[in-house]
């Protein structure tokens, strides 16, 4: 194909229809305009399936009934994935790493594998089945969508759905176009929507962070709303391939207009063209539609590159730049576009193509009759090739024209798509370049072009199945995410290709392990001997440096190959790696997972990190296996029979209590059944446990001391339960049996049960002073002053074991605070008693200790502090007789 043909100028601006490659499979019958179709990016395949919203009285659809089918870019048949349904689809799209997906208005959705035609299907729940989705829209690997209610809700990764709820539309009726922005191209790092409303200007939504409503001509906000044009009756809305670049499609005065508004709104520079809509040689469809706005509606609006959009009619496309368009009708009716980060994709029936803007260097060597340097050098090349060189002395001479030659001719390469013409220009610029010095060109540049044509031209040759027709740019483009190009070329199981850029390209060891592991995963599934298999797989990735045997023994397991699996385990070097994979094996295979737990054991204590042989311990005994074969394995080893002890002791006594069974080990059993006896609330459940231990005891006969001491005990505590159930049967009062050992004794106190609370107190080991101060507390309950007062002067006799000021202080809560300030008087310490008196505001009693205890320094001391009047003549009145 001429490089010069299939130019559209717009404005001194050349676009160009360039096509990758005609249509000759199955494609041909695909009907375009009443069928569901979804274009993957990157030059990756299409897919289509039945429209049921649309009404058709002579369906010609055949080749999509019951399914979904996925075309290669020569138009072949990839695979078919079965679809009988007929419920509204609310989006059909391919997500970022090229799997399809097809959710429908109720919620629930599926993800499809174009290459195997399989599908997983997934739910919303029941969140959607009341209001229902209207639309979705596709972000990375997750999406948005729309419901009947006008509410927004994000769903991040499509694999596992959690939705997150948008702020609030306040959307009353439908709005004419919404779209999302990625979180990675916006500046606050989250999902942004961008939704016409219907009332004019565009509401803006940011994840969860807020809501605003901006350019609205009646309703300016800012400096910004009041340079832009009116922005009613927005019909569409599109963002450029890098999220820059704003167009918006009006409908104003009965006249179509394209807004362009650079920077995202954060400049004012925005222009308006109004352009004509009517294909006038198309016979339309009948309808009762009367409303020309949406009768002209274009089907889709997208970015050709960063200034210019492409409308889709029905058989036209309008090319709209800032100050000019051009109407281009198609050559077949059944088309569809899909939007490059470089152009506009489109695919018809007959041909697959791409339509982008020609860059400067391209025009300067193939406009038609060019006299510019680029257009010289490649003419002087071509007549060099054919033998018959022209005079290009002049050229030569003229270093800086002749560096420009050579980049407009390496950049020209760039663009050109025709491998034989790309041939020609890149050649054209070594000509070049040899009477050329470096200082007027990057001595790099023709090397890394040629590098990456490599590439891009190895993804379109590479046939039907996982081709890509991909441009310069484009390839440029997934080179910066090598983890998505490598998944891409995975997805159709292109190994072979996708190592071979790997190490052209100098990827890191992540993605070769990654194609490694791919292709191993997709081996095992060979019919072929286990022995042989493992060998093969052993041989081809010795040499790579971090690839996991784990994850093809993973894949082995689920297919059923369970030896290959463990054949492959031995080769990982990684026991950190292959534990884990062990015991995930021996879940997936139920009821043969023996030999699993033991080699993944002897791996744990082969690596000596306990984190590892705790792990393989806590699953073996969550598995149900007899408890004795768990504990004969566990028990074999030393390092393993300690790490089970340590286990056990810390994180489970009931298991605990099995083991030491096993080991016939009473007396330890007996001495863990009194720890857990003294854990219970119970009554009945402390009397069980030491009726356990007393029963462990007994078997080890060596030693009759515990078992006698159990029995006391246990006498103690039945006593004590025939009290407590005596007590609950009184109506007045309420003693519960689960109640602290403290709320019992107070109970038997409160009840003058002194000799049954001191032997409780006993059995319990309750400290003296916790009994006395709980004795002091029943008696100030009970109102009996005298024995309170005969108490604490016998226990406070030698030295003090009942702090007075608790004691007032228990009064005073108990409403007796004479004699609390009488409790505090009666403290051996006067300074300590009057201080504490004139903290509670008690100053005549604070004088009057001080004066009772002829503490004259006190006295001078606190005389400062005296305001009572009362008290401060008391105080001057001891002073003056004293002074005398």
């Amino acid at each position: 194909m001429d490089p010069s043909a299939h130019w559209k100028e717009l404005n001194r601006k050349y676009y160009k229809f360039h096509q990758f490659n005609p249509i000759n499979g199955e494609q041909k019958s695909l009907d375009f305009f009443y069928q569901r179709i979804a274009v993957s990016k990157w030059g990756g395949p299409l897919a289509a399936t039945k429209n049921y919203n649309q009404v058709i009285l002579m369906r010609t659809d055949d080749l999509l009934k019951d399914s979904i089918v996925f075309f290669s870019n020569n138009g072949k048949i990839i695979s078919k994935a079965q679809y009988k349904e007929i419920d509204r689809i609310a989006l059909f799209d391919f997500l970022e790493d090229e799997q399809l997906l097809l959710l429908k208005a109720n919620g629930s959705y599926y993800i499809v594998d174009p290459f195997k035609g399989t599908k997983k299907s997934y739910d919303l729940m029941d969140q959607f089945k009341q209001q229902q989705i209207h639309k979705g829209l596709i972000v990375n690997n997750g999406f948005v969508l729309m419901t009947t209610n006008y509410e927004f809700f994000y769903i991040p990764n499509a694999y596992e759905p959690q939705v997150h709820k948008m702020k609030p539309s306040n959307l009353t009726q439908e709005p004419e176009h919404w779209q999302v922005i990625p979180p990675q191209k916006t500046q606050s790092g989250k999902v942004e929507l961008l939704i016409t409303n219907p009332d004019g200007g565009i509401i803006h939504i940011i994840e969860d962070e807020k809501w605003k409503i901006y350019y609205n001509k009646d309703k300016i906000v800012n400096e910004i709303d009041k340079k832009l044009p009116d922005l009613r009756n927005i019909k569409m809305i599109s963002l450029s391939s890098n999220y820059k670049n704003l167009a918006l499609l009006q409908y104003n005065n009965s006249r179509w207009v394209v807004t362009f508004i650079s920077d995202f709104f954060d400049s004012t520079d925005c222009k308006q063209i109004p352009i004509d809509l009517k294909e006038e040689d198309i016979k339309k469809e009948e309808s009762a539609e009367k409303d020309i706005s949406k009768i002209e509606r274009p089907r889709r609006m997208l970015w050709c590159g960063d200034d210019c959009v492409v409308l889709q009619l029905q058989q036209y496309i309008v090319l709209v730049s800032q100050d000019s368009y051009i109407k281009v009708k198609m050559s077949n009716p059944h088309f569809a576009l899909k939007q490059e980060i470089d152009g506009v994709r489109i695919l018809t029936q007959k041909k697959n193509e791409i339509l982008r803007k020609l860059p400067e260097a391209y025009v300067n060597v193939f406009l038609p009759l060019s006299v510019k340097p680029g257009a010289q050098l490649h003419s002087a090349y071509e007549s060099f090739e054919q033998k018959n060189p022209i005079e290009d002395d002049e050229l030569r001479s003229k270093k800086t024209e002749l560096g420009e030659a050579v980049n407009d001719c390496i950049k020209s390469g760039q663009f050109e798509i025709n491998p034989e013409y790309q041939m020609k220009l890149l050649k054209a610029a070594s000509y070049g370049k040899t009477f050329l010095g470096n200082q007027l060109i990057d001595p790099n540049l023709l090397n890394e072009t040629c590098k990456y044509l490599r590439v891009s031209n190895a993804l379109r040759r590479n046939g039907g199945i996982g081709s890509r027709v991909v441009t310069y740019e484009q390839v440029l483009q997934l080179i910066k995410n090598p983890d998505l190009f490598i998944t891409l070329l995975l997805r159709y199981n292109l190994h072979y290709l996708a190592i071979e850029i790997s190490r052209f390209l100098k990827f890191q060891i992540k993605q070769k392990s990654t194609i490694y592991t791919h292709w191993a995963c997709c081996k095992v599934e060979s019919q072929m001997d286990d022995d042989q298999l493992c060998q093969i797989i052993k041989e081809k990735i010795k040499e790579e440096k971090g690839v996991s045997f784990t994850q093809i023994a993973q894949k082995s397991i689920e297919i059923g190959k369970s030896q290959l699996a463990l054949k492959l385990l031995d080769n990982e070097q990684s026991l950190s790696k292959r534990i884990p994979v062990l015991i995930w094996m021996a879940n997936y295979q139920q009821g043969n997972n023996n030999s699993y737990y033991e080699k993944a054991l002897i791996d744990a204590i082969a690596s000596k990190d306990s984190n590892l042989i705790y792990l393989v311990i806590m699953k073996f005994l969550k598995t149900d296996m007899d408890e004795t074969y768990k504990f004969g394995i566990l028990s074999q080893n030393p390092v393993a029979q300690a790490h089970l002890i340590y286990y056990l002791r810390n994180f489970d006594d009931k298991y605990l209590q099995k083991y030491l069974q096993y080991l016939k080990k009473y007396d330890e059993c007996g001495l863990l059944a009194i720890n857990q006896a003294y854990q219970q609330n119970n009554l009945t459940e402390k009397i069980r446990f030491l009726e356990f231990a007393q029963k462990f005891f007994e078997e080890e006969s060596k030693d009759s001391f515990y078992s006698k001491i159990l029995q006391e005990q246990i006498k103690t505590l039945n006593d004590l339960k025939q009290e407590v159930e005596r007590e609950k049967k009184e109506k007045s009062k309420v003693i519960m049996e689960e109640r602290p050992l403290n709320s019992i004794m107070e109970a038997f106190l409160s009840k003058d049960n002194l000799q049954l609370a001191q032997e409780f107190a006993k059995a319990y080991k309750i400290p003296e002073r916790r009994f006395n101060i709980t004795r002091v507390k029943a008696l100030i309950n009970n109102k009996n002053w005298e024995e309170l007062e005969r108490f604490i002067n016998e226990k406070n006799k030698k030295n003090v074991s009942i702090p007075y000021e608790l004691v007032a202080d228990m009064l005073i809560k108990a409403d007796q605070e004479e004699r609390g300030l009488q409790m505090i008087m009666k403290m051996p310490d006067p300074e300590e008693s009057c201080y504490m008196l004139l903290k509670i505001g008690q100053q005549r009693h604070a004088v009057q200790v001080a004066i009772n205890n002829k503490k004259s320094q006190l006295i001078q001391d606190i005389r400062g502090s005296i305001n009572d009047n009362q008290a401060r003549a008391q105080l001057e009145m001891y002073l003056s007789q004293n002074q005398k």
